[in-house]
Order: structure tokens, then sequence, then C-alpha cells
């Protein structure tokens, strides 16, 4: 008798398994799981601190990331298992096929029988405790590899009833599971020259026994990955809440900062956004203590200097005689010059509060000779003096020529008010440098060394019976530290002041 066995390759690849269908909750196709996770941890949780926020958001992506690696690995080693499953049956199987077209080993002819070709079969098959051989009728076994530590095949019935009834001259790789196991496996018949099947050749694998070690793998895997979880999650809160300190000192601090209390500053520590915003703040409040200061100084100003004038008019309203009309026209007199007085009062006063405000120099390119000449022409109506131009700057500045002519003429109202006629009172400008400067020089009565300190003081006289508010140099210092630059001055006593105004010539910062 002599045996064959069919000569077809058996197919590489397994059937496709079945795609199944997922339920996805609130989750809708279009934007995914993925997408819907991250929409997820990134919504701003009610009541959450921003420590306890931003801990969420590193622990649930570095989860998120976590597990997509894990099980991205885990479906491409199950696939590579898999494969070699399949590859290996595979080549096992064409070697049988190869084995039963060659003649017998021992006596050099055709296989006499049946029972020869699956001895030698056995003998071939190198057997493992995941993969094994089995040549057998129905589900009866009658021959099996020698060695005993080998997925045991001929134990399960089932399977050989399964194998037996899908053994095909068309050979493929197929899948199947027993109580016993999960098996990948090719049965090839065994055929007599009558075309009687009398046997069935099986190689099959254990893929369940495979899959399990894998997933003991990725079991160790997600017991690290959750311990990594946990070592993060410390570390993060620790090193958020360091981060994130300068914020709980600048609540802090900013709770005891009041109207009364504003001359207490953030200490800034670092070079990161949060020393930014630490510094942004203290500028803030240095801002804000300006604003408080001037509107303090604004009323008490106010109420120190037009207290007086208030009571004059008064007085005068008081005393009045409605019938004597020179009495009344006299009273108006006085009244109107009172009123006048506040004006300009009120006029200087909100100039020194705008004082500090970006908006209060609008800075413009000017030519400065024109400016020159036009400063001297409206000086010499301030008075009968001898009225000289020293010199005249050339070339362009930027400046805010209203403001810095308002400054100016108020220092030449100044030397007007403390010379006498005839005496000379001088204007000039020069560039000299990145700066301008524009000066007055009179000849009037001087100004004390120790007086010089406090001339720029608010309401400060030299002359007490002299007029004015004393808000002229004041306002002319205002006007110079709003360009970025300052008020200088020079002065003997009993022979004349001269005052200079410096700014830079390209603008500048206050």
């Amino acid at each position: 008798m002599t045996a064959t066995a069919a000569t077809r390759k058996p197919a590489a690849a397994a059937d496709a398994p079945r795609a199944g269908v997922r339920r996805r909750g609130s989750v809708t196709d279009e934007e995914g799981p993925i997408a819907h996770l991250l929409r997820t941890l990134t919504r701003p949780a009610r009541g959450m601190t921003v420590r306890a926020r931003v801990l969420a958001y590193l622990v649930g992506l570095t989860a998120l990331a976590l597990t997509v690696a894990g099980v991205t690995a885990f479906g491409i080693e199950r696939t590579r298992i898999d494969a070699s499953i399949t590859e290996d049956i595979g080549l096992r199987t064409q070697a049988f096929i190869e084995l039963a077209q060659e003649p017998d080993p021992t006596t050099g002819e055709p296989y006499a029988s049946s029972d020869d070709l699956m001895r030698e079969a056995m003998i071939r098959v190198v057997a493992t405790p995941t993969e094994s051989a089995v040549a057998h009728t129905g589900t009866i076994a009658r021959f099996v590899p020698s060695n005993p530590n080998r997925l045991r095949l001929e134990d399960d019935a089932a399977f050989l009833a399964t194998a037996a009834q899908n053994a095909t001259e068309v050979v493929r790789v197929r899948s199947t599971t027993t109580d016993l196991a999960n098996y990948r496996y090719a049965a090839v018949p065994i055929i007599e020259p009558e075309g009687d099947t009398v046997g069935v050749f099986t190689i099959a694998a254990d893929r369940g026994a495979q899959m399990a070690s894998l997933r003991e793998t990725f079991t160790v895997y997600a017991l690290v990955a959750i311990l990594a979880l946990a070592l993060i999650g410390i570390v993060a809160w620790t090193t958020v809440g360091r981060m994130l300190r300068p914020i709980t000192v600048l609540q802090e601090r900013a709770r005891r900062i009041n109207e009364h209390g504003l001359a207490e500053r953030i200490p800034v520590t670092g070079h990161d956004d949060l020393a930014l915003l630490t510094r942004t703040v203290n500028g803030m409040l240095d801002r804000l203590e300006r604003a408080f200061s001037d509107q303090r100084q604004l009323l008490d100003d106010a109420s120190h200097e037009l207290r007086t004038p208030l009571s004059i008019m008064r007085t005068n309203l008081e005393l009045i005689e409605p019938r004597d009309p020179d009495e009344v026209m006299r009273t108006q007199r006085d009244l109107l010059e009172e009123v006048e007085m506040m004006s300009r009062l009120v006029d200087d006063l909100v100039t020194l509060a705008k004082s500090d405000r970006p908006e209060f120099v609008l800075r413009e390119r000017v030519d400065l000779a024109d400016l020159t000449r036009q400063t001297f022409a409206r000086a010499q109506a301030l008075g009968d003096r001898d009225w000289q131009l020293e010199a005249v700057g050339d070339g362009p500045v930027e400046i805010d020529a209203q403001r810095i002519t308002q400054a100016w003429l108020q220092l030449a109202a100044n030397a007007v008010k403390f010379s006498d006629p005839g005496t000379v009172v001088a204007l000039g400008t020069a560039i000299e440098g990145p700066d301008v400067h524009l000066w007055v020089r009179d000849e009037g009565i001087g100004i004390a060394p120790e007086d010089q300190a406090h001339v720029l003081e608010r309401f400060s006289r030299v002359d007490p019976e002299a007029e004015g508010a004393g808000l002229g140099l004041p306002i002319a210092a205002a006007i110079a530290a709003a360009h970025g630059g300052r008020l200088a001055i020079e002065s003997t006593l009993g022979k004349g002041s001269a005052f200079a105004i410096i700014v830079p010539r390209k603008g500048g910062d206050p």
C-alpha cells in the first residue's frame, strides 16, 4: 500500500476575526474616545485649585500616554505571535507534505503504508509545551511525538474531531477553542492510492498559552505604570506646589494691601513667567500708590489753598452793602479776582495731578530752532525786561512742544516775577549729545543755597509776599520729568538765577 498526501501549500494567514460593535456612551463617532478624554481632562473642575488641576492634567495625560503605549504594544505583540504561529504551522505542514512525496528513508522505496508515513512524521516533529502534532483517525490518536513535555493533543477529543472534520485538500491554518485550550492548527488528510482517507496529520499550537504569557507580561507593565503614576503624582504635587508658591504669596500680600497700605511689595524670585507676573503686579501697585498719593495730594493742596480765597469771598459777601452801588462794584471786582486766582490754582493742580499719566506727554517731531524763536516771542509779552536770545539750537527733537512751551514760559514768568524792570532775562536752547537744553536766565534776587532744595516743592515760596501759589516751578519740573528729563537750577543770592529744562532729544521714559 502506498501512502500519498495533498500537495497544495497551506495558507499563511488565519481567517480574519469578525469586527465587533462597541458602545461609546456619550462619545460621538466623529469625536472619538481620545478626543473626548482630552476634552474631559482639560475642562476646569469647579472648586479645584490650580495646583489640583495641574496635577490632574499631568497625571491624566501621563495615564493616557501609558495606556495608549501599552495597548499599542500589546496589539503589536499579539499580532506578532499570531503571525509567528501561522508561519511555523505553515512550514511544518509543508515539510510533512514534502515528506509524503519522498521515499521511505529506511527502504528507499515509497512508503509501504500510511502507518510508516505517520510514524516517520512523528519522529521528525519537534514538540514543545505549546506546540505539537498528532496522527489520528477521527478522535483516535495513532501516533504522537515521543517528547513527554509536549502539548498533548491526543487528550483533547473535541479538538481531534474538529481537526478531522476540517482536513481538506486545501490546507489552511485555522482556529478553534475547546474546553482545554485555544488552538491554531492545520490538518492534512492522508489518502491511500485508492482515494480513501485513512488518517489525518494535524499540527497545532496552543495560542491561549502563548497569549497568557503575553498577558502576564503586560499585567506587570500595568502594575509598573500604576506605581509610576503614583510616583509622578507625588513628585508633581510637590513640584507644582513649589512653582505656585509665588502665587500663594501674591494672594496673601494682595489681601493685606489696601488703600492705606500700598507701600508693601511682593518679593520677586527667579526669572520665569511667575517672576514676570510678580513684577507686573508690583508695577501696578506702584501706579496705584502714585494715583492714591496724587489724589490725596490734590485734595490736601486744594483744601489748603482754596480755603483762604473762599474765606475772603465769604467775608466780602457777608459785609457787602447791597444799597451802596460803589460797594457792590468793589466787591464784584474783588470776587472776580479771587475766582480768577482760584481758576488758575485749580488748573495748576490738575496739571500736576496729570503729570504722572502716560498720556500727559504726546511726543512729536519738532524743529528746535522754530520752537525757540516762537517761545521767545511769546515770553517778551510777560514784562518790561531786557529780553535776549542767547543761543538757538538747530535740529529735530521729539518732545511735546505744547508742554515744553508751558514749562519754559513758567520759568520766564518766574524770572519776571523776581527781577526788576529793565534787567536782563535771557532764553536759549542747545543740543548737547543725546539731550536738549532749554534755559531761562535772569538778574533777579536769586535763591539762597539752603532754599534751592525746596523751591521745587508745591506751594513753596522764596518770597512770601510774591504773588502766586508757588506751583510754577513744580509744574516745570513735572513736565521735564514726564519727558524723562529734569529741571536744573543754578542761582546766586542777589545776582540772579538760571533754570534749565534738560530732556532726551529722541524721547525717553519718565
